[in-house]
């Protein structure tokens, strides 16, 4: 067998990526099932994040195209999305969570979504300039080294199109405050280190019921480093709003685009 240069390239790409993941990623998986051994049919809530549905009702822009999810979860923003006929990809670590983002799918009888199980830093499945609207909900900010989320942005603006959006929910300072799993804020925030373990609130048969689950890394990031951060790799920043829901409590919701050729 010939040795081809491109597969090797390929090969060295594959391990790249895979030997450059932190161990916590692929908790995510361990962290979905405790919470569905527990009883419980969902870890975040059945609605849209609040914030994503306040920037399409301001940004008609962001209705339109292909959409990609970075770090779906259960799916709750791509179900909404194909729920209004667009197309979504969503995109996660978790097939755990992406088998309960499939169940939905199908009980929803939605056509226009699909997932993907990939990491969000290398995105090697998609191709590039090929959505309109990439969100991330969430996401970038359990990415908490530098060169993990510079690759990550970077990538984001790779698969989109000249002319594609970017819409980000970040959390600005006190992760946890807020958080519809953390009733409590003030009894945990001492322990809200990586790898400590606190209780954090699930719906389970309509009650609300403690877990005890391992505080994953995360990191609070001021608005104006956000925006300067995401903008060094290229984005233009569109608008920007503080917003403070049960998903990701203190947080930033920065809507940005990659500027036409």
């Amino acid at each position: 067998m010939s040795w081809q240069p491109g597969e090797q390239i390929e090969q060295k790409a594959f391990q790249e990526a895979a030997d450059s993941l932190d161990d916590y990623y692929f908790g995510y998986d361990q962290r979905y099932r405790r919470v569905y051994d527990a009883g419980a049919q969902l870890w975040e809530s059945d609605q849209p994040n609040a914030s994503l549905v306040n920037m399409l009702q301001k940004h008609f822009e962001l209705a339109k195209g292909r959409i990609v999810d970075l770090g779906c979860g259960e799916g709750r923003d791509s179900l909404y999305l194909a729920q209004q006929g667009l197309e979504v990809t969503g995109v996660d670590i978790s097939s755990v969570a992406l088998g309960r983002a499939r169940e939905l799918a199908h009980q929803l009888r939605l056509q226009t979504v699909r997932f993907i199980e990939s990491d969000v830093i290398y995105l090697r499945p998609i191709a590039d300039s090929s959505y309109d609207v990439a969100l991330n909900m969430g996401c970038l900010h359990m990415l908490t080294d530098t060169k993990q989320r510079s690759r990550h942005i970077q990538r984001v603006f790779e698969i989109l199109k000249p002319g594609g959006y970017f819409l980000v929910d970040h959390c600005k300072s006190d992760w946890g405050k807020g958080f519809y799993s953390i009733p409590d804020y003030d009894a945990v925030a001492k322990d809200l280190i990586p790898g400590q373990v606190i209780p954090r609130r699930v719906r389970v048969d309509g009650q609300e019921v403690d877990i005890p689950l391992e505080v994953l890394p995360h990191l609070d990031q001021a608005p104006e480093v956000l925006i300067d951060e995401i903008c060094s790799h290229g984005f233009d920043m569109v608008d920007t709003e503080s917003s403070n829901t049960e998903a990701f409590g203190n947080s930033a919701v920065v809507l940005f685009r990659k500027p036409n050729l």
